[in-house]
């Protein structure tokens, strides 16, 4: 609790503090009453001689109320304070003076000492981020450094696309409680609600986790989720890379007492640091690639493109001579279809190294979708495939015509090359509250969850005879419109290739 006039917003400190004017009380924090078991209705408008007289240990009363007669001699004082519920606690009893307020701090030895242990462990763990190589191994490092100090963690990942938050690595004491949490995502906006302090970054301290858990989960799940807990006491500690909000660090454990969630608060800060240091030199590697690529598509595109091309017109006037026996006519097929990858293969390297300036405009990814489709078509790539499109829908998106259509081309293609003739694809095109979303799904053999968190690589592909370059155009072009890529399992059974552009 606080009092208008108070300079300090007590509530935010993590140690038990009262608020004095002429000796008598008149603001307490909550934590304050985890220490001491007197809530402030019960303490605030005594003086402080009767507040000793009621909580301070007989033998050290003496001593304490010296120091509150002399504000002269007031320093760091070791006491033992009687609890309401009987229970005996050493403190330290710290003052301070700010005009006419007096502040005075009682700091609780036992989580003291836990929470400095805890700040140096999470402190030295916060050390070794700088060797990870991935964001996934930065989050795994965190939760295996609180799993040892006999926490339970739990990372959520906000997406902005995604009013649902993903769990990222987790360590609870049960699978059984691991498959209560898979059962249902909490919203995104459940961070927000039950920590108003969320976008400014602050740690909430939490007593009773099982009713952020009813808030979080829809019944019967939230029933399952209470039941299971390992504690009572939580903490969620906000994670942003740079100034965007990446989800939360939310902790369990009785040993939590507002001294430690500051630590974690502090960990949480350390975690964002490091993943955006790892975004960072991975945009600088990729850039530098990027580079690399485009001066060796330069070469290819002279080098390679001109043999190309009159390879291409000799097959075209071996293919018109009727004399060729049958043999031979399927050996020209052959080297026609590997001379045509080989074009696309240039093509697509000079797509990938050339810079990319959208000029967006309100379009309809519907009919960028049969543009697409048709162009595959004409060219034959498609085969006896059938894709199925929505129909009766224009759904608008905030995007550059010539370089999505480039991007459903690739998308489409590397669909068609995964399948098997006579496949069946879906287009699905979707506007939701954040963004407009294209999706694609086939039947084919799908794509294994370590490659997918690869694909968009350069040169990362599932298929014997592929380049890998198709969904690297794409990311380029996503990265470029603002937009995003995202892959993995179809319900159809095979790959799902999700495009989320902006709304106009």
């Amino acid at each position: 609790m606080t009092e208008r006039g108070t300079q300090i917003d007590i509530e935010r400190l993590p140690v038990a503090t009262v608020v004095t004017r002429d000796n008598v009380l008149i603001a307490a924090n909550a934590a304050h009453e985890l220490v001491t078991g007197y809530p402030p209705s019960e303490i605030l408008g005594r003086t402080v001689l009767e507040l000793i007289a009621s909580l301070i240990d007989p033998r050290d009363r003496a001593m304490l109320e010296r120091l509150a007669a002399d504000p002269r001699s007031r320093g760091s004082l070791w006491c033992r304070v009687m609890r309401k519920d009987g229970d005996t606690r050493t403190v330290r009893v710290e003052w301070s003076q700010a005009e006419d307020l007096t502040y005075v701090f009682l700091l609780d030895a036992r989580p003291e000492a836990f929470g400095q242990d805890v700040t140096e462990a999470l402190a030295r763990a916060a050390g070794t981020f700088s060797r990870c190589a991935s964001e996934e191994e930065v989050l795994e490092r965190a939760v295996d450094v609180l799993c040892e100090r006999d926490f339970t963690a739990t990372v959520l990942l906000w997406d902005e696309h995604d009013p649902l938050l993903r769990y990222g690595p987790t360590r609870v004491p049960s699978r059984k409680l691991t498959r209560a949490f898979e059962k249902s995502r909490p919203k995104r906006e459940i961070l927000l609600q039950i920590n108003p302090g969320f976008m400014e970054r602050r740690t909430a301290f939490f007593e009773d986790g099982v009713r952020l858990v009813r808030e979080a989960y829809p019944d019967p799940v939230a029933q399952e989720v209470a039941a299971l807990l390992p504690a009572q006491r939580m903490v969620q500690a906000p994670l942003f890379v740079g100034d965007a909000p990446y989800g939360a660090l939310v902790v369990t454990s009785d040993a939590l007492t507002p001294l430690v969630a500051t630590a974690l608060e502090l960990f949480a800060e350390l975690i964002g640091k490091a993943i955006e240091n790892i975004r960072l030199r991975f945009e600088r590697v990729e850039r530098e690639r990027l580079a690399a690529l485009g001066e060796a598509a330069g070469v290819m595109a002279h080098e390679v493109r001109n043999p190309v091309g009159a390879i291409m017109n000799a097959l075209a006037l071996l293919e018109r001579d009727d004399r060729s026996a049958a043999p031979n006519r399927a050996l020209l097929a052959i080297i026609s279809e590997e001379t045509v990858r080989l074009e696309q293969l240039v093509t697509q390297l000079l797509e990938l190294g050339r810079p990319l300036l959208p000029r967006p405009r309100a379009y309809a990814l519907e009919e960028l979708t049969k543009s697409a489709i048709r162009l595959l078509s004409s060219r034959g790539e498609l085969g006896d495939r059938t894709i199925e499109l929505p129909e009766g829908q224009e759904t608008l998106a905030w995007i550059d015509p010539d370089l999505t259509e480039l991007a459903l081309v690739n998308v489409l293609r590397n669909g068609a090359q995964s399948t098997a003739k006579g496949a069946r694809m879906r287009v699905r095109v979707e506007k939701l509250e954040a963004c407009a979303r294209w999706t694609l799904e086939d039947d084919g053999p799908g794509i294994p969850d370590e490659v997918a968190r690869r694909l968009g690589q350069p040169f990362v592909t599932t298929r014997a005879m592929g380049t890998g370059m198709g969904l690297a155009v794409v990311r380029r072009i996503m990265e470029a419109s603002g937009g995003r890529l995202a892959v993995g399992r179809a319900k159809l059974g095979g790959a799902e290739v999700t495009l989320e552009f902006a709304l106009p």
